[in-house]
């Protein structure tokens, strides 16, 4: 919480989440091309299952991404003598009082 300020959440969400879906994107992209190209059952079988996982995985983050959007755009800023408490509902909370589950429970 000491190094948090305005732009740490936009910040999560561009440098490293937005970096996140694009590997899962390439390898969803990947997989399909295994699979289109593959003649083998057990081994489509195989890559059909990790699509699965890698699809689930992106919906995930795009879910986690609309929510963190919200919370990224209203810039919010703590006051570390608040405590942790205080500063966790402020972070999840946007400009228009809606709150978001973004951190996990304490």
């Amino acid at each position: 919480m000491h190094r948090y300020n305005e732009d740490t959440t936009g910040k999560v969400r561009i440098d490293y989440l937005h970096k996140v879906q694009k590997v899962y994107e390439n390898r969803i992209d990947f997989l399909k091309d295994d699979i289109a190209h593959n003649k083998d059952p057990k081994e489509v079988a195989k890559v059909e299952k990790e699509l699965e996982k890698m699809m689930k995985q992106l919906k995930e983050c795009k879910d986690y991404d609309e929510k963190i959007g919200h919370i990224a755009l209203s810039r919010i800023g703590i006051d570390v003598d608040d405590g942790v408490k205080v500063n966790y509902q402020k972070v999840q909370t946007d400009n228009k009082g809606e709150r978001y589950k973004i951190l996990a429970k304490m």
